[in-house]
């Protein structure tokens, strides 16, 4: 009798126990839905819009290719829809690429100084991306074409460093561009031999060599005595 008390007296304290329990872990689970709710949600409004920007910006493209095939393209009205999708698709990873095609389009525009300050941004914005030196690039051989001797100084360093950088992915065309550089200035020493390094750096590529190789060799053997 005292042994079947004792069992009674035990499942009735684990049954209050787990009454107990119950609350606490029921809104612990609770919070745990929820929060996987809410990421899930996050997760697929993001994906939907970056699937937006993307499909909005393909258009856009294509009205930028179809544009430039026209004997008066309106640049201007482009230009209004990039800057239009630029803020409709804030926090887009394809923000970049928007002031890029602006960039374009300004230079289209012949506003030369509005396209460096944008592309100012562009690489401000993309500081750690892979694209960086890319950007950098374009917006050096922009400076090159200024007539402030500050800016057009500030170009060609740039262009010396990309070119050297052996952690450039783009260092074949900055080594291209800038032997073109030092070829327009008569310089052609400094051309032969930053085409040079292009050459024999590409010897061994066999998968995908520069396209600026035969580009290069051609030169090279106009210049070479």
């Amino acid at each position: 009798m005292a042994t079947q008390k004792k069992i009674s007296s035990f499942w009735a304290t684990t049954i209050r126990t787990l009454e107990e329990q119950s609350k606490p872990l029921s809104i612990v689970f609770s919070c745990l839905l929820l929060l996987s709710i809410l990421l899930f949600t996050y997760k697929w409004w993001s994906a939907k819009k970056e699937r937006d920007a993307q499909y909005d910006f393909s258009i856009l493209m294509t009205e930028y290719e179809t544009m430039s095939q026209e004997k008066n393209p309106e640049w201007e009205n482009l230009l209004k829809k990039f800057e239009k999708n630029y803020e409709k698709h804030s926090g887009s990873s394809l923000l970049p690429y928007y002031l890029n095609y602006k960039v374009k389009i300004l230079l289209h525009q012949d506003k030369k100084d509005e396209a460096l300050a944008l592309l100012d941004k562009v690489v401000a914005d993309i500081a750690h991306s892979p694209l960086l030196s890319l950007y950098q690039m374009e917006r050096a051989l922009l400076q090159l074409d200024s007539e402030q001797p500050q800016v057009k100084t500030t170009g060609l360093n740039t262009l010396i460093h990309l070119a050297h950088d052996t952690h450039n992915a783009y260092r074949d065309s900055a080594q291209f561009y800038l032997g073109r550089y030092y070829w327009a200035m008569n310089d052609l020493d400094a051309a032969r031999t930053i085409w040079q390094q292009l050459v024999d750096e590409q010897r061994d590529e066999k998968l995908a060599p520069s396209p600026w190789v035969y580009y290069v060799q051609d030169k090279l053997n106009t210049t070479i005595v």
